[in-house]
């Protein structure tokens, strides 16, 4: 699907799991691909992730991979009521997989080459490039310019297309620390969850709603960190709410030495890596397509797992679902109504269905929850009736 005169059928901006599974299913599709991304290699943040498995990713990236690169699999969650003396627990029917963010995105990286897709790193795009209203291609930080019939903005939290589109990603990011660590002490092999009511730290009583986790990566180690909950925070506080994303470290470095339960799994630990990121996990942004010939996917629309924080496999979805419709309506020519279709029937498909779901679920139980601030006995009367409705989400 080439088009032969110098330009390409797609541009993505970006590099991590949603622009590159585009870039799988695009290339496979015989169509002409260009990656830019703005680092200089793949996974430049080195965290760890967990992934629920599904057929998609062996689509991607073959049967075995997954297995290759995980450190740990568990099926297990715990979720401690604030103050931690109560707790639920369940276990899903499928074992998730515990693994380096690098390492996935280098086999996305890897399959997208493998299909034809070109990438080009150190390549920062800044602004989109526009003609009669339609986005034809992008310029990049050193004034290139490229350009393509369609182009993607997977470059996630903060997207710099997305924020052209009119986007306010302080409404829909969740700011979050994370560690990984060494010496680990705990005796639960599974997932955990430690709840934190706005106004039950003394070291940061003006602190959001909050939860603290423990996810463990087999041999003693363990992703660790502290996330807001946004999402339980009225939409027109959200701005002024959240702190500095260094304080986040300076409080989950609080919770470590003295938070109940949390603390004494880690009062020999070592730190091997911390760093500050955000999760687009307080809402949904529902038009994918607002300027004909550019389209959001992944963390730059929030299509991320609300009960769970992970939009993986939700953008490797989205990818295959946006190949096929560029491939059904080839040759496509963007204009207003081109856009307003592709909205439309995103807004039909499974994906998209299944997040809004869970965004309907698992919004309004926070907010019911953590609107405002409540002592802890009021939790411990209500953690076994909400064990019963987190399992219904």
């Amino acid at each position: 699907m080439s088009n032969g005169n110098g330009t390409y059928d797609i541009i993505i901006c970006g590099a991590g799991s949603a622009g590159l599974s585009t870039a799988v299913f695009c290339a496979r599709k015989g169509m002409k691909v260009l990656v830019l991304e703005k680092n200089a290699a793949t996974g430049a943040f080195p965290r760890g992730e967990t992934l629920r498995p599904d057929p998609i990713i062996t689509e991607l990236l073959g049967p075995d991979f997954m297995e290759r690169i995980s450190t740990n699999r568990t099926a297990k969650r715990r979720y401690w009521c604030p103050g931690g003396r109560k707790s639920f627990s369940l276990e899903r029917f499928q074992a998730s997989y515990l693994f380096h963010w690098k390492d996935l995105t280098e086999g996305l990286s890897a399959a997208a080459q493998a299909a034809g897709a070109q990438i080009l790193f150190n390549c920062e795009v800044t602004a989109p490039v526009l003609q009669n209203q339609r986005c034809i291609g992008v310029q990049s930080a050193d004034g290139s310019r490229f350009f393509a019939r369609t182009v993607i903005a997977a470059d996630g939290h903060n997207s710099v297309l997305g924020k052209f589109c009119g986007l306010d990603y302080r409404g829909l990011n969740c700011p979050i620390a994370k560690r990984i660590c060494s010496g680990i002490e705990t005796d639960y092999d599974g997932m955990e969850y430690f709840f934190i009511p706005s106004g039950t730290l003394a070291q940061a009583p003006d602190l959001p709603p909050a939860v603290a986790f423990i996810f463990p990566r087999g041999e003693g180690e363990a992703e660790v960190g502290l996330m807001l909950l946004m999402a339980a925070v009225p939409e027109k506080r959200r701005v002024h709410a959240a702190p500095n994303l260094q304080r986040m470290l300076i409080v989950l470095q609080g919770l470590t030495t003295s938070y109940p339960g949390f603390s004494g799994r880690l009062k020999n630990a070592r730190t091997l890596f911390e760093g500050v990121s955000m999760i687009p996990m307080a809402g949904l942004h529902p038009r994918t397509a607002k300027i004909p010939g550019l389209v959001l996917v992944g963390d730059a629309i929030g299509l991320v797992e609300a009960s769970g924080g992970c939009g993986i496999v939700a953008t490797m979805k989205q990818g295959a679902w946006l190949a096929d419709f560029l491939e059904q309506n080839e040759p496509l020519e963007w204009d207003d109504k081109t856009a307003a279709r592709l909205n439309r029937e995103f807004q039909r498909s499974a994906i998209f269905r299944h997040i809004r779901n869970k965004y309907r679920k698992v919004v309004p139980l926070m907010r019911l929850l953590f609107h405002k601030p409540r002592p802890v006995s009021h939790f411990e009367r209500l953690w076994d009736l909400l064990g019963f409705l987190y399992r219904r989400t």
